[in-house]
């Protein structure tokens, strides 16, 4: 019986030493990464292989062991593989000695990649990956392992590895790199950051391929030596064997690679996953070549079709003159009935042509065109308001089609690798002189250089316009010429004195010369000159010099704006040659708190009392459109309040000022005026992040009623204009510009000053009309693809 033990005994210490040769072989016989390929088409990425008993034994490099038949194995060579019962083959590196066991390198930027050398010089660390690939990083850069448990590499290392060249690609950028090759058709490099990228062969310009070392040839790149590093550590325990009856080996698949080459950003398939839905062509708001989501061509050819439709409707209660043929029956007053109604859709469709490389890099050039189909109604309840003929009715409708852009840009030089430029656009094309619109914002014809500069702190305009007719209705731009010209010169500084804080200069010149003959608009009013006083064909010149900014000091949010305005207008229709010399200050101040924003605005135009002494005080911009304490939510800005009876109006639409212009674009700047003091609160909440709240509360008065007086031979007009209240809704139904709906009610509560000009006290028969409330009652439905 103790001879059977002992048997056993000795059968088992048999069994173990045969394990333990057959460990010992697997690590003597290990290379990294070696696949073994099966006939079914497996392939596994391996650490260690063995024959033995009519089996083959692997090691995956996830640590897992696994064997299979002999006949199964396709690569490598049956008689490659050693046999676990054979000794280590002569020359078999010992404990110690140079191999290449996968390790993994760390770098500081999170960045972790599979290694199979590792090695020190001159300040860099050089490794080959598992792949076979050569790289090098900065030391500094390197966060595992430790750098001195990494060996230096005989030698200094050669002047071309760490020269530094100019990579130069098709679309423009020059890079600046310590390390080229080519492999596969794309062309690797390493920047002097210590980067590693790729780009197809196609796209380098310079240096030539030619002179950029292939790793496809059979001569490497310049490697470490073989450094030493300690023999994978041999466990004791045999490699399991399945048994005959046992299931089927696991399918092992080799580890997805860190880094795939890419040769278009643009076709990287989304996840199958239905939260990941797909454009089409029709769809406005996912991927979409025809939105420039994708190039149309190459890899930087870019198309932007963009249509929109625009059905303003507005009901409203504004002064209006009864005319020479009074609606009423024994009407004998200056004051009409005020109801009037409103609409014009507009169909608007442009196409843009742009190469660049879209947000982050400015567009190499551009080409644009938009055109308008506008359709506009009106019904007033006094004749004399559509038309100057009463035989035309209280009804107008007209339709207009227009170019509205057309422009084409070309950048001229890149400044700086940080993508500063400078640029030119010529062309009917649209154009804001300043943060808020306040003294030019308009879509004309002109040429305009501009660009930034010191790492887009700086940015600049400088800017001509020859002006074009507009539409008297649609307000469109028309073919014909209007005699002014318009030039501008602005600069931009972010980030002035603090952060989020921008500050703007500027200088604006506007020449508008007299016309040849007198101009009449499309519904035979006289706009130029002014029917006023005397009419005369008359020259203006003005120039306006600026301080604008815009952003946030701390909590506070803040946008101002200071305008002097000098010139000279030659032969004023009411007051004769003019020197211009008038003011403007605007100061909006707001303050965030969770979903609301509360805002105070101040604005002050400077007025004119004394018309007839030859100098004009009273402010006028070129062509404003102001967003400004209100903006579309106020009355005073929304409406164009005409003057009754005297041919111009006390305000034009979109406008701030009192400016007593015939037209606000076919008409001409009037600097005497009687100005305007503003003081304002309003209120942006978010209800939802589909529905937004404005509400707007403006007190106003006149600056100077003098130029009133003289005009309305009125003397003792009084400045209180009254209280302007204003709210309405944005509605976003889809969170995106697609879709938006705008409604609102504004109106004014009139003072004083509007007791003066718009009521009567005749005591006769059909005579004498009472001080009225006004208001606007507005929604606009807006969609765009």
């Amino acid at each position: 019986m103790s001879g059977v033990s002992r048997a056993r005994r000795a059968l088992s210490a048999l069994s173990a030493v045969l394990a333990l040769l057959a460990l010992v072989a697997l690590s003597t016989s290990a290379r990294a990464d070696d696949v073994l390929v099966l006939k079914d088409g497996r392939r596994i990425a391996v650490r260690r292989l063995a024959r033995r008993d009519g089996q083959v034994l692997f090691e995956t490099t996830r640590g897992e062991r696994f064997s299979v038949a002999e006949d199964e194995v396709v690569s490598p060579p049956l008689d490659s593989i050693p046999l676990a019962d054979a000794p280590p083959p002569t020359g078999a590196p010992a404990a110690g000695a140079a191999t290449a066991a996968e390790q993994v390198l760390v770098l500081k930027d999170g960045r972790r990649i599979p290694v199979r050398r590792l090695g020190r010089r001159d300040g860099m660390v050089l490794f080959e990956t598992t792949r076979g690939e050569a790289f090098s990083v900065r030391e500094d850069q390197v966060a595992s392992p430790p750098l001195a448990s990494i060996p230096v590499v005989g030698g200094a290392a050669p002047a071309t590895e760490a020269r530094e060249q100019t990579l130069v690609l098709k679309d423009g950028r020059r890079l600046q790199v310590l390390r080229l090759a080519r492999r596969g058709g794309l062309v690797l490099f390493q920047t002097t950051r210590g980067e590693g990228f790729s780009v197809a062969e196609d796209q380098v310009v310079s240096p030539p391929l030619e002179t950029i070392p292939s790793l496809d040839a059979a001569t490497p790149m310049p490697m470490p030596e073989a450094m030493p590093s300690p023999a994978p550590t041999v466990e004791a325990s045999p490699v399991p064997v399945p048994s005959p009856g046992a299931p089927p080996v696991p399918a092992v698949t080799a580890a997805e690679p860190d880094f795939v080459p890419v040769r278009s950003r643009w076709d990287l398939p989304f996840p199958n996953d239905p939260r990941w839905p797909r454009g089409r062509l029709i769809d406005p708001y996912n991927q979409n070549v025809l939105k420039g989501d994708k190039p149309i061509a190459g890899e930087t050819l870019f198309l932007v079709l963009t249509g929109s439709l625009e059905s303003p409707f507005e009901s409203r209660n504004l002064p209006a003159g009864s005319g020479v043929s009074a609606e009423r029956a024994g009407s004998q007053e200056f004051f009409g009935q005020y109801g009037q109604f409103f609409t014009t859709p507009r169909a608007t469709l442009s196409a843009e042509l742009f190469k660049g490389q879209t947000a982050f890099r400015p567009k190499t050039f551009a080409i644009k065109a938009t055109g308008v189909f506008d359709l506009n109604y009106l019904r007033a309840s006094e004749r004399n308001v559509v038309h100057i003929d009463p035989r035309e009715g209280r009804s107008r409708r007209r339709q207009d089609a227009a170019l509205e852009e057309a422009f084409a840009e070309v950048k001229l030089a890149d400044l700086s690798p940080s993508f500063d430029v400078v640029s030119l656009r010529a062309g009917i094309q649209p154009f804001v002189s300043d943060f808020r619109g306040l003294v030019f914002a308009d879509t004309n014809l002109g040429a305009r250089v501009f660009g930034n500069a010191s790492n887009n702190h700086w940015q600049y305009n400088l800017a001509g316009f020859d002006l074009l007719e507009k539409d008297t209705n649609s307000e469109l731009n028309t073919f014909e010429l209007r005699d002014q010209r318009v030039y501008v010169a602005n600069v931009f500084h972010q980030d002035t004195f603090v952060h989020g804080y921008t500050l703007s200069l500027s200088y604006h010149r506007s020449e508008d010369r007299a016309s040849d003959e007198f101009h009449y608009d499309r519904n035979g009013f006289l706009v130029r000159p002014a029917r006023i006083g005397t009419p005369r064909l008359h020259a203006l010149t003005a120039n306006y010099v600026g301080l604008a900014g815009d952003g946030h000091l701390g909590r506070l949010n803040v946008s101002h704006a200071a305008y002097y305005a000098f010139g000279t207008d030659e032969d004023h229709p009411l007051a004769g040659r003019q020197d211009i010399r008038a003011g403007f200050g605007a100061l909006e101040a707001s303050v965030d708190k969770d979903w609301t924003r509360f805002k105070a605005t101040v604005v002050y135009a400077s007025g004119d009392d004394a018309p007839t002494d030859g100098t004009a005080r009273g402010f006028d911009s070129i062509y404003d459109s102001s967003n400004f304490a209100g903006g579309p939510f106020s009355f005073w800005v929304r409406s164009g309040i005409a003057l009754t009876q005297t041919a111009v109006s006390l305000k034009s639409p979109g406008s701030l000022l009192p400016d007593l212009r015939s037209n606000k674009f076919e008409g001409q700047a009037n600097f005497v005026n009687p100005g305007l003091l503003l003081g304002g609160l309003g209120l942006d909440a978010d209800l939802t992040p589909k529905l937004r709240l404005v509400l707007n509360a403006n007190y106003l008065r006149f600056d100077k009623t003098g130029s009133l007086d003289l005009l309305l031979f009125q003397p003792g007009i009084r400045k209180a204009i009254g209280v302007d209240l204003g709210g309405g809704v944005v509605w976003r139904p889809k969170l995106s510009e697609n879709i938006v709906i705008t409604t609102g009610l504004t109106g004014l509560l009139p003072g004083a000053a509007f007791e003066d000009l718009f009521t009567s006290s005749c005591a006769t028969a059909a005579c004498g009309s009472p001080n009225k409330k006004l208001w606007n009652a507005f929604a606009v439905v807006k969609l765009t693809y």
